[in-house]
């Protein structure tokens, strides 16, 4: 989803033609199915096995690790950059950038960026330099084909065509969007900084990068914060705009899991929270100017946050909560969203629990 690449009516129609859901054909999501904790842990089985085709995320490292130059400038308490290669089936590759602050605790924040390959656009630079300079490591990361090195003109089309054109002996190309985060989370866990190893990982991300934290912390649970900015709504309120692309619709994915169960499963557990921000003046989606059906922007995205809160609270351990952002102009992470909301709930977090989740 990029409000970037004015291409979204394009992308309908190839939507369309390929098979995928139109806008009266999307997956109905709009029940929980989760009700006990052996349903958590049986979901998000389920997942993994769409994904990956085994029982479980992949324990693999990265292929390299070396000292890089930082791909944003102006980083203040910046000691280094390092820059982290994943291959993939398929000829697929992608590289991450683990920031380490000079003064740091010992906590990492993921920020995806999503379908833009420019290092920090719409608001994203602001958050990892907000982050850095308040002692957070941060790696961040992008989308499949959507990073300086391997970037077409239209990030979209081109993850449209990997789920017609990459066909694999096991797994769905969906992989391509998250195993990337597996194996560096994978190398960090192991490795930490200079032999310390962190006590957590957060996680946030924008349009496709906040779609893309809203799945992976649903199955990973070691993700304990997550901040998806601008980048889902359950799929029987969206509408124009906010549809999305093919691995925000695929109806073979979110018929084992919906939007809401997707939010629980990345909510719960002891000391887990989600906090979803959607800008109100969005020019892209998950906005008010894109939601028409029902009518009640607020009332209705209010609706789901209670329904996944209400679930968690039988569970009986975990948070979600909404966050609606009326300062943000456009499609991006706002200055108030990255100081007010972001960096408080983790710096909240730190203070309750002594640093650690």
């Amino acid at each position: 989803m990029s409000r970037w690449f004015l291409v979204i009516p394009l992308v309908m129609v190839a939507l369309t033609a390929t098979g995928a859901p139109t806008n009266g054909s999307l997956v109905d999501d709009r029940e929980i199915s989760i009700n006990t904790e052996a349903d958590l842990t049986r979901l998000r089985l389920r997942l993994i096995r769409f994904i990956w085709g085994q029982d479980q995320l992949p324990d693999r490292m990265p292929d390299s690790v070396s000292t890089a130059e930082s791909p944003m400038p102006n980083v203040d308490n910046l000691e280094r950059v390092e820059s982290i290669l994943i291959t993939m089936e398929a000829g697929q590759r992608t590289i991450a950038y683990h920031y380490v602050p000079r003064k740091r605790n010992s906590r990492l924040v993921i920020v995806h960026q999503g379908h833009v390959c420019e290092t920090g656009a719409g608001g994203v630079g602001n958050v990892i330099r907000d982050l850095v300079r308040g002692g957070y490591s941060v790696l961040a990361m992008n989308m499949p084909r959507c990073w300086a090195g391997d970037c077409p003109a239209d990030c979209t089309a081109v993850h449209n065509q990997m789920f017609a054109s990459i066909h694999l002996s096991q797994g769905s190309p969906l992989k391509f969007f998250l195993e990337p985060i597996a194996l560096s989370l994978n190398h960090l866990q192991r490795h930490g900084i200079d032999g310390v190893h962190y006590t957590d990982f957060n996680m946030l991300g924008l349009s496709g990068g906040g779609w893309t934290t809203t799945v992976y912390a649903a199955i990973d649970p070691r993700i304990t914060l997550s901040f998806p900015v601008a980048g889902t709504l359950p799929l029987y309120l969206r509408h124009d705009g906010s549809v999305g692309d093919l691995e925000q619709t695929l109806p073979e994915f979110y018929r084992i899991a919906g939007y809401l169960d997707l939010y629980v499963l990345g909510s719960s557990g002891a000391s887990r929270k989600q906090v979803q921000i959607l800008n109100e003046r969005d020019d892209c989606c998950f906005g008010a100017a894109q939601h028409k059906i029902p009518a009640n922007y607020k009332e209705d995205v209010r609706g789901y946050e209670r329904l996944v809160q209400q679930k968690l609270t039988r569970l009986g351990a975990g948070t979600f909560k909404l966050e609606i952002d009326s300062i943000a102009p456009s499609h991006m992470i706002s200055g108030y969203a990255s100081t007010s909301l972001i960096l408080h709930e983790l710096n909240q977090t730190k203070h309750n629990n002594g640093g650690k989740q």
